[in-house]
């Protein structure tokens, strides 16, 4: 071989393997997701035989959800015109922590293994099913009961569906958009529940169903609230008047939910915010929950598998006694604004707010069954102890007396039930609307709270603009701190002194006192002679003994100014003034009275004599001034202007001195 052309075969091989060498450095090892690295491969074949059923999985549909008899009628070509018209709310919207989905029973139910064939008409998009209502993947769970996914879903298409579940369960259709008309779909090889639903199922024709039928599961329908539960426990249980029922549990929703936070149905406007969703809740006994749980929250809510639910679901004596809390509780999490007001140490508080609310509206308040008063009643008395303990106080820390979440009711009950209609101003509700306030503005707040702070100054400026009084005291009593900025944006109101921290919502007892402002009150005078007196002049003013008094300083000329800062802001009618026992040579004639919120900016209140001035009387009972109008204010002071506006008999033209012994003021 010569030399050149060996030269040319060591080039050609050392190209080719550079090439390959090159091309395997590129490749990362990744496999790129197709089969055979997307090779051609053979047609998939679609199974479309409803002769042949898939029994893998018939030991476990056995346990549950159950099989459906052979001979019970399979339904072909069985049209269901759905009605997919809803309202496309979203979280972000209503701002609560899970919302309806617009997941719409057919009535219908897919066996075991059976093919299910469901034709869509052509235009119809964005659809899709589910089978199976038991949605909860309960792998984690250790030696569960049920196999742990056993629904399934996809999308639908324009024509022919074929699918298959090997534990069955009821047909949905899930709508992800709204359709206007009626949307005809039809199902083959499936079997009819006996659902009950409210206000078109007879309640006699529908006992006789659940009897003939062999279907294992069926759903009890109203507008709002949709349970899903065995057959076999409505046979058993026998349950009555079920329209009845199911009404109660659609106005529960209303009323107790929807209405109470400010929801309703909207036509247009800036209140769309406020738009229901307008879809029902669902909630299913499944078998197998997280481990500890009863019930768990969420879309549809589960509840454990058995009577302890279904009598709560069912029996008359639950709802007509506000006794169902589980189901309270459950969707009461769901509605919980936790990005906004329900602070840290609520979660399993506010909840709970909404079976009062229905224990409320039936007139069973407080609850009959619900939580047993005898259980309930000691917590409630030891959140007010944890109230009236004085000193740094954490409510939402450890100390035994508050670290509960039953404990923690009690300041939104006392706010619920103790606040009278017309109580901060003509045409407010009572204290019930404060929980309609509250959502209403979270929903229209801009942007959510952070940390635990600005919750609880959310609810504190929320309650205060819904009543137009200031609640610092109250917060401060439960030991729920504020931040300075927003008391300070509250001080424009006047400050709510009733001690509503001592009401008992339970008993209904107490809560009727008030705070005594002048504890805090704090004097300054102009000028002063304590004239051998052991207490100073300043407390003189204000230590209700009508012995002690201020005395002026000799040969100072007035004005003399006494100001008070009453440490609150409090509504006022008037001001009382108690002259000086027997000494009358040195009473006071005339006062201006002004008053401020801040102690800077001042306001003169017109008097009826001479420049606006207030006369008294040289005697030695308290005398009361009266203003034309309440004032809301925190310090307010009197000034003696003139040596003429002293009472003097005797003879020196120079004289000044003036004395009070007591001032206060005219509360409401």
């Amino acid at each position: 071989m010569n030399r050149r052309l060996l030269f040319s075969l060591l080039l050609t091989g050392f190209v080719i393997t550079a090439f390959y060498s090159c091309k395997r450095n590129y490749d990362f090892g990744y496999q790129d997701g197709f089969p055979d690295q997307g090779k051609d491969g053979a047609s998939v074949t679609v199974d479309t035989s409803i002769k042949r059923i898939d029994v893998s999985r018939y030991a476990k549909a056995r346990v549950f959800p159950g099989l459906v008899c052979s001979d019970e009628p399979r339904l072909m070509g069985y049209t269901v015109n759905m009605d997919l018209k809803y309202f496309p709310a979203d979280k972000d919207q209503l701002r609560m922590s899970t919302i309806p989905q617009p997941q719409f029973s057919t009535g219908l139910y897919a066996a075991p293994g059976e093919l299910v064939i469901i034709d869509v008409p052509a235009g119809a998009g964005s659809l899709g099913y589910q089978v199976g209502a038991w949605t909860y993947d309960a792998s984690a769970v250790e030696n569960a009961q049920r196999d742990p996914i056993i629904f399934t879903n996809n999308s639908l298409a324009p024509g022919r569906n074929y699918l298959r579940n090997p534990y069955g369960g009821p047909i949905y259709i899930i709508a992800n958009t709204s359709y206007d008309a009626p949307v005809p779909i039809t199902f083959s090889n499936v079997v009819k529940m006996p659902d009950f639903i409210l206000g078109e199922t007879n309640e006699a024709e529908w006992k006789a169903a659940i009897r003939s039928s062999c279907v294992p599961w069926l759903e009890l329908r109203s507008n709002n609230l949709i349970f899903t539960v065995p057959r076999e426990f409505c046979v058993s249980r026998n349950i009555s008047d079920v329209d009845a029922l199911m009404k109660q549990w659609d106005d529960a929703i209303n009323y107790d939910y929807y209405q109470w936070i400010g929801l309703k149905a909207v036509t247009s406007g800036d209140e769309t915010v406020d738009q229901a969703p307008l879809l029902p809740w669902r909630a299913v006994l499944d078998i197998t929950l997280p481990p500890g749980a009863g019930g768990v929250s969420g879309y549809p809510f589960r509840a454990q598998y058995g009577y302890g639910w279904f009598d709560e679901w069912t029996d008359h004596d639950y709802i007509n006694n506000a006794a169902s809390w589980g189901t309270f509780h459950e969707l009461g999490h769901n509605h919980q604004q936790g990005q906004y007001w329900s602070w840290s140490t609520l979660g399993e508080t506010t909840n709970n707010l909404f079976i009062f609310k229905n224990a409320h509206r039936l007139g069973v308040y407080p609850a009959k069954h619900t939580f047993p008063t005898d259980d309930l009643l000691p917590k409630i008395k030891d959140a007010l102890s944890f109230a009236a303990k004085t000193g740094d106080k954490n409510f939402d820390g450890s100390d035994a007396l508050i670290a509960d979440p039953f404990k923690r009711l009690t300041p939104f009950l006392q706010i619920f039930d103790k606040i009278p209609a017309n109580w901060g101003y003509p045409g407010q509700e009572d204290g019930w609307g404060f929980m309609t306030a509250l959502y209403k503005k979270s929903r229209r707040a801009p942007r959510i709270s952070t940390n635990d702070l600005q919750k609880h100054d959310f609810v504190y400026e929320t309650l205060c603009e819904y009543t137009r009084k200031d609640w610092r005291l109250f917060f401060e009593a439960w030991g729920i701190n504020l931040s300075a900025i927003s008391q300070a944006r509250m001080a424009q109101y006047p400050l709510m002194t009733q001690k509503i921290w001592e009401y008992n919502p339970i008993s209904r007892t107490g809560g009727d006192g008030h705070v005594d402002s002048r504890d805090q009150w704090a004097v300054t005078v102009s000028s002063k002679n304590n004239d051998g007196q052991a207490i100073s002049a300043e407390l003189a003013l204000i230590d209700g003994d009508a012995s002690t008094y201020w005395h002026t300083q000799y040969n100072q000329a007035p004005p003399h100014i006494a100001t008070i800062d009453m440490g609150l802001t409090i509504p006022i009618k008037g001001v009382k003034l108690q002259q000086r026992q027997n000494q009358p040579r040195r009473h006071i004639k005339n006062v201006y009275i002004e008053y401020s919120l801040n102690g800077t900016s001042w306001t003169k209140i017109n008097g009826p004599g001479s420049n606006g001035r207030f006369p008294l009387a040289s005697i030695f009972p308290m005398q009361t001034i009266t203003f034309d109008t309440q004032i809301s204010c925190r310090f307010f002071r009197i000034t003696v202007p003139s040596k003429d506006d002293i009472y003097y008999t005797g003879g020196d033209p120079d004289w000044n001195n003036a004395c009070l012994a007591e001032i206060d003021v005219l509360k409401p």
